[in-house]
This record gives C-alpha cells, sequence and structure tokens, in this order.
C-alpha cells in the first residue's frame, strides 16, 4: 500500500506519458488498494468542504439535486454505478493517451463552457471550429516530426492531465441545484472530485483504461449504497 501510496504522489507531482501501461499480477488487490485511497481522500476533501462552509469562508452550496429528484433506486444505482462511470471515463480520461483526441476534448470542454455561461445550447456549436483550428495548427506545425510532436505534448501533459480532473470536478457542480451560480468557488465545492479524479487519472495513465473505470465504479458504489439505504 504505502509503495502505492508513494508511487501515486510522485506521478501526481508532474505526470507524464507512458506509452504502455504497466500489467498488474494482482489486480483485483490492486484495485481494492486504490478504491481505498479514494475514498479516503474523497471523505478527507469533503471534511475539509465542511469545515470551509462551516467557518463561513465561502458560502453553503445549497441541497443537492439528488436530494429533491424522483428517481427509483434501480435507476439511481445504475445510473451511479454503471452509466457514469463508463461515459464520464470515456470522456475525461480515454483522451489523455491520444493527442488528437485531446484536442477534441478541449474543444468540446470549451463549448460546454461556453453554454453554461450564456446558457444556451447552440454555444457548442463553437466546439467544431475550436477543433478545426486546434488540428490544423497541430497538422502544420507538429504532425510533419514525430519528435517535434513528442516533445510537445510530453511538454504540456502535466498540465493538460490535471485541466482534465479540474474539468470532471467542476462538472459535478450540476450535483447541487444552485448549479452554475457556484462556479466562481467551484473548485471548492468539488474537491472531493478533483481528489478521486486524479488518481483514476493516474489509474489510467498506469493501468489502462478498464482499470479507471471499474475504479470508478467501485468509489461510486458506497455512496449510492449509503445513500440508497437510508431512504
Amino acid at each position: 500500500m504505502l509503495e502505492l501510496v508513494s508511487d501515486l504522489t510522485n506521478y501526481l507531482k508532474r505526470p507524464y506519458l507512458i506509452r504502455i501501461p504497466a500489467k498488474a499480477d494482482k489486480p483485483i488487490s490492486l484495485l481494492l488498494k486504490l478504491a481505498f485511497i479514494c475514498i479516503v481522500v474523497g471523505i478527507g476533501c469533503g471534511m475539509l468542504m465542511g469545515i470551509l462552509i462551516g467557518l463561513k469562508l465561502i458560502p453553503d452550496p445549497g441541497p443537492s439535486v439528488i436530494d429533491h429528484k424522483k428517481m427509483s433506486k434501480i435507476v439511481l444505482f445504475a445510473m451511479a454505478v454503471i452509466w457514469a462511470p463508463l461515459s464520464e471515463e470515456l470522456l475525461f480520461r480515454a483522451q489523455l493517451r491520444r493527442f488528437t483526441a485531446s484536442i477534441a476534448f478541449i474543444a468540446f470542454i470549451c463549448g460546454a463552457f461556453l453554454s453554461v455561461i450564456v446558457q444556451t445550447n447552440w454555444a457548442f456549436l463553437i466546439s467544431p471550429f475550436i477543433f478545426i483550428i486546434l488540428y490544423l495548427v497541430y497538422r502544420y506545425n507538429l504532425a510533419r516530426s514525430i519528435t517535434l510532436k513528442f516533445e510537445f505534448w510530453e511538454r504540456i501533459f502535466p498540465w493538460h492531465f490535471h485541466l482534465t480532473a479540474i474539468c470532471f470536478a467542476l462538472v459535478h457542480l450540476s450535483n447541487y441545484e444552485k448549479g452554475i451560480s457556484l462556479l466562481p468557488l467551484g473548485i471548492l465545492y468539488t474537491l472531493p472530485q478533483l481528489a478521486v479524479a486524479l488518481v483514476l487519472g493516474y489509474t489510467r495513465m498506469n493501468y489502462g483504461l478498464k482499470y479507471s473505470i471499474i475504479l470508478h465504479a467501485m468509489y461510486n458504489f458506497f455512496p449510492v449504497l449509503l445513500f440508497i439505504s437510508k431512504y
């Protein structure tokens, strides 16, 4: 466990490209350890957020959407443990190993951000244009040389890795009824999601996408189970 925590910490200090994920000797044991780390950091960051709110350093975010959403327990469980891990890992983590896919991700996030700001779905029309511009810059400035492309990607990857985690966290502002109005301090209200996103990113890069999907499902399983048993 300590060796895994050390490796995780060292990787997150400066994320780097890994062409071939490591093959886990004991995948179940690895996933259980990673799930434990996710739970610990998730709870820890949740407590920190609670302290900030309790000390009135940040405003109370208000009630959660799920508290008032009428949804059967089976649907809720399926959404949290199956749909969310699969869709979110495909969107936020799958693209980490592909430069062109990362360009598409950035274009999509720009469209999503603009849509939220102006509160209209048509703002997503900006995404294809951003992708085309970024792709053309890549195609005619970097793609001509594999070495040049790799050196550039290696240089910006740490920034992109953390940007992906931040975007993942901010998306979860939708869990609150106030939603986008919390954006100025959004990262403080999504500290648990940010911490878990970093662990999921490490898992995806070092062991593969299927591991991050399973880990995400395992992490979501526990709070959803508690919420269902409560109601």
